[in-house]
């Protein structure tokens, strides 16, 4: 059964009783009330005969009482018959047909009395409080009748309001366990539902997100991986025909071409597994780390390929260190990039300068070069998971990498509550500048 008809039998029951409930209490009022009536009706009656007993004596005319007694029984078929005393006398007007209830009055006067005792038809005035009651129940059926129609049209109404969100959800929840991405749903209003349908926006979002992210990762691998197998597969088959190697020279440069090879792999594979790492915002390994030192390591491990480029990378920092609370890794990681970003967009004959130091209360980190620059363009989506920035031709497929490092390197940097920003002009070189809290509990702004 369907929500939308398990709700609309539910608020129909629902009304039902409201509506049973309320007439069942109209009727058992309205039928009190007609009881009431009648025996006010009868007392009046009564009461109106004592002051016609009472006038009767006043004027001592006997014809007085019993003309209005038989004009009463007139206007009042169910007055059967009436017995009037006075002195010891006793007139009959009327006669019994029928199960009666007497009501018995008196009147005075100077020391004289008269006694009326009239007998009402139990039959007749049953039958008029059941014409009453008729009366009533049928109204009181046409009310509920109106009353169950309206309540049914409003609950289906209301069903149906309430159903087409929780429907809406199901159908697109279907949708998107069929494969279906794009699923979503209107988020209208600010009730409970309305929270689940933003919460399933969202979680369809960071589905299409994530799915797609892996759908580009594996594209950017495998073209990224490709490159470099095939290199090593050619000089591969080349080392195995010796008589294809002339001199230990060349030897010397396959073996430093498949080493190269085999780090840019390393590297690629690397970034992208601390990409996904750090988008799920891990906790942080925090130790006092030395970025001095740390520099000192990265500069040095990066010093033979800037030589092979002829390319001068110099570090600056201070001599006494730079102590900060940190995650070694990640920050190691950001060195990494910055450094190896900067050699992959630096010419030969270029230069590269690292520099440390303090400002404001935080660490700064500079990594300048005088390559190609960064287009104000470029700048706009530098930090984009696997976006490259073109190269001195204006082609990104000139320069190697998979576009993930810099994505990395500023995940890492808001981790820390760090910032980073780059100053660069094209063909002017560029300037990262990354700004480190010094305490795990600082912030730079």
């Amino acid at each position: 059964m369907k929500i939308r008809t398990k709700i609309t039998l539910l608020l129909s029951g629902v009304i039902a009783l409201v509506v049973a409930g309320m007439i069942l209490a109209l009727v058992a009022l309205e039928r009190r009330q007609i009881a009431k009536a009648e025996s006010e009706r009868v007392s009046s009656v009564m009461a109106s005969i004592t002051r016609a007993a009472g006038e009767s004596l006043s004027l001592r005319d006997d014809l007085l009482l019993l003309s209005y007694l038989r004009f009463q029984m007139k206007q009042a078929p169910e007055i059967e018959i009436c017995l009037v005393t006075r002195n010891g006398y006793t007139t009959i007007l009327g006669k019994v047909s029928s199960d009666l209830e007497y009501r018995t009055v008196s009147a005075s006067v100077a020391g004289e009395t008269v006694t009326v005792q009239a007998g009402f038809s139990k039959e007749f005035l049953r039958e008029e409080l059941r014409q009453e009651n008729m009366a009533l129940l049928a109204v009181s059926l046409g009310m509920a009748a109106i009353g169950l129609g309206l309540g049914f049209a409003g609950s289906v109404f209301i069903s149906r309001k309430l159903s087409e969100p929780v429907a809406a959800l199901s159908e697109a929840a279907g949708k998107l366990g069929r494969g279906d991405l794009d699923a979503e749903v209107a988020a209208n209003g600010s009730d409970e539902i309305a929270e689940l349908a933003g919460a399933f926006n969202n979680m369809a979002s960071n589905i299409r997100e994530s799915v797609r992210a892996k759908e580009d990762l594996l594209s950017t691998l495998t073209h990224e991986l490709n490159n470099p197998l095939a290199g090593l597969k050619a000089y591969i088959a080349l080392l195995r025909d010796p008589g294809r190697i002339a001199t230990i020279a060349d030897t010397r440069q396959a073996y430093e071409t498949m080493a190269d090879a085999v780090g840019q792999m390393e590297l690629t594979l690397s970034n992208a597994l601390e990409l996904f790492r750090t988008s799920a915002k891990p906790e942080l390994d925090l130790e006092i780390v030395d970025l001095a030192a740390m520099a000192r390591e990265v500069t040095g491990l990066y010093s033979p390929v800037a030589r092979s480029s002829h390319i001068d990378l110099k570090l600056e920092a201070p001599e006494h260190g730079l102590s900060i609370t940190a995650d070694r890794k990640l920050l190691r990681r950001v060195m990494v990039n910055l450094v190896s970003n900067a050699l992959k967009y630096t010419p030969e004959r270029g230069a590269i300068s690292v520099t440390l130091s303090v400002k404001d209360g935080c660490a700064e980190f500079r990594v300048a070069d005088n390559g190609y620059g960064i287009s104000k363009e470029d700048q706009k989506h530098l930090f984009t998971k696997f976006y490259r920035v073109r190269g001195a031709d204006g082609k990104k497929s000139k320069i190697p990498g998979s576009g993930l490092g810099l994505a990395i390197v500023k995940q890492a940097i808001e981790l820390h509550r760090g910032k980073i920003g780059v100053e660069s002009e094209k063909g002017k070189g560029s300037t990262f500048i990354v700004l480190l809290p010094k305490s795990d509990s600082g912030e730079c702004i």
